[in-house]
């Protein structure tokens, strides 16, 4: 098992998200209050989906490092 390539697809998810997180935060500036609670839930979830994968990147590249 290739740990640093795994790592590497959780580093390039957390991208992913970190650029939808991006567009939200945008998209509650223009937003009604009505609406800003509705993307303040999405922020919470994407925020959290974004943290598990970078420390699981940090978690499988220092796997990487101790198998190698």
């Amino acid at each position: 098992m290739n740990y640093l390539e795994w790592s590497q697809e959780y580093i390039d998810t957390a991208e992913k998200l970190q650029k939808v997180i991006t567009l939200l935060k945008q998209k509650r500036k223009k937003s009604p209050l009505a609406n800003k609670k509705e993307i303040d839930a999405k922020l919470s979830m994407y925020r959290a989906c974004y943290g598990e994968c970078v420390q699981t990147a940090a978690h499988l590249k220092q796997r990487h490092k101790e198998v190698a």
